[in-house]
């Protein structure tokens, strides 16, 4: 029987493989049984997990092409906020329902190039395999199976490392070749780092060459960026990704500028508190339910009463995390915080007329998301900088703003008041003023707890209005 080769880990992703034996296809191109597993579950195989037999340099090929790709890019085409890779496709033809056909063929060519550099199953040429998606955020590399829709969390470093070992072992398997697809695929492989390095500043941080240049004019080190890191960022990078679209490049300017200034600064308490929350947080379920289980578990925390108002900027202070004001006018930019190895932690709140942080009642949902953040997202997926209103990942900031409304204003505390009072207009203003959030917040939270389904249809509908905006209010 043919040794087991094993190639990456068994707690990330690894490749079994087994020559085939057939030495006609064994010749040059890796032919064996092989299967892909991702945290010990089978990904690539035949029925049943059983290992299938084809020529694994289609996988080192798409590893090679791609590498600059699966290591950096964390965003989706056009700046979509879609939950995940697998709903793409289907949040982009909302987009293109009203679009030309020409620039809708466009765009159409644009995402499937996108899909086909994370999908791994692409990389086999002849035979079908489910997708499986690689999709980094932040320090976290997502592995999406379209098949059972799972979703494996991986740190990045692991799966980069497995990547590489697999790489590197087809690389062997294939050594001594004269076999021309054999010998561009080694060649492309050895050469991945100097791709990596030409792109990575590129993917990193959304932006083209040019507008790159435009903001770090004849700064160099305006990006705080070692080429020879490769695939890890700055809080300047993220920044830029996360802005891009929603900025002018004056704009981005700007607020990198302001993000370059702060210093970094230590907060033991709040680090204390994340690394609680680590151990004690499952990622299950919906992300507005994560929301609101870090919510509650905060409060239990601080030992904050369910019906005593929470105060983000007093906690933040205590937590010695600075937080500065500036003005951005024409953006609804409503924050960004910085906390990586260079600046922070730290929030900048955009207190201009469209900001929803320019009152104080949104500036405590500002606060109390970015809190959300600095307590769940600083050691993985967001590990340096987030702007809120601009491109971080969606199922993030649903988690977030669900934590924000539910530690300001507990659902069953909304629900209560609108029980015993005399109207539901009334009980929202009153809860408003008294936990200093705004009536579009305290809507939200009825609608969300379990005293709406009792409400009458008028009732209801006044909500509504007010949650979603339709009727204008301070």
């Amino acid at each position: 029987m043919a040794e087991t080769i094993r190639l990456g880990s068994s707690e990330g992703i690894e490749l079994l493989f087994q020559h085939s034996g057939k030495k006609k296809r064994s010749a040059g191109l890796a032919w064996g049984y092989g299967t892909v597993y991702v945290a010990g579950a089978p990904v690539f195989s035949a029925e049943d997990g059983v290992p299938v037999e084809w020529t694994w340099i289609d996988l080192l090929e798409w590893l090679a092409k791609n590498w600059a790709y699966i290591l950096c890019e964390q965003t989706f085409p056009f700046q979509m906020q879609t939950n995940s890779i697998v709903t793409l496709m289907r949040d982009l033809e909302q987009r293109w329902e009203n679009m030309p056909e020409e620039r809708v063929e466009e765009e159409e060519a644009q995402a499937i190039r996108f899909i086909e550099r994370h999908d791994t199953a692409t990389a086999f040429k002849g035979i079908y395999f489910p997708a499986v998606f690689l999709m980094r955020t932040g320090l976290v590399m997502e592995v999406l199976t379209a098949e059972n829709q799972r979703t494996h969390y991986l740190p990045l470093q692991r799966a980069v490392q497995d990547l590489q070992a697999i790489g590197d072992g087809i690389v062997e398997l294939l050594a001594g070749t004269e076999h021309n697809r054999a010998e561009l695929a080694i060649s492309n492989w050895t050469n991945k780092e100097d791709l990596l390095q030409q792109n990575a500043l590129s993917l990193l941080t959304g932006l083209s060459l040019s507008s790159q240049q435009a903001l770090q004019a004849q700064d160099e080190n305006f990006w705080e960026y070692d080429s020879t890191a490769g695939y890890i960022e700055t809080e300047l990078m993220a920044a830029a990704r996360m802005t891009n679209g929603s900025l002018s490049l004056t704009q981005q300017k700007y607020l990198l500028t302001l993000c370059r200034q702060l210093t970094q600064q230590s907060t033991d308490e709040l680090d204390q508190l994340a690394n609680e929350l680590r151990h004690e947080f499952q990622p299950q379920g919906k992300p507005h339910d994560q929301g609101y289980w870090v919510a509650g578990w905060l409060r239990r925390k601080l030992k904050l009463a369910d019906n005593q108002p929470a105060m983000p900027a007093t906690l933040l202070s205590t937590w010695k995390v600075r937080v500065e004001s500036f003005e951005l006018e024409n953006s609804k930019l409503d924050a960004l915080a910085c906390w990586g190895p260079k600046h922070g932690p730290a929030i900048l709140i955009n207190k201009s007329d469209q900001s929803t942080a320019a009152h104080l009642f949104g500036e405590n949902s500002t606060l109390a998301h970015e809190i959300c953040h600095l307590l769940l997202d600083r050691a993985d997926t967001l590990p340096v900088a987030e702007v809120l209103n601009g491109h971080t990942p969606e199922r993030l900031e649903k988690r977030a703003r669900a934590f924000a409304a539910e530690f300001l204003l507990p659902r069953h505390i909304a629900a209560q008041q609108v029980k015993s009072g005399t109207s539901v207009e009334k009980s929202v203003k009153q809860l408003s003023e008294k936990y200093q959030v705004s009536e579009t917040l305290v809507s939200w939270q009825v609608i969300n707890s379990d005293v709406y389904g009792a409400l009458n249809q008028n009732e209801q509908h006044w909500l509504t209005q007010h949650a979603t905006g339709s009727i204008m209010h301070p």
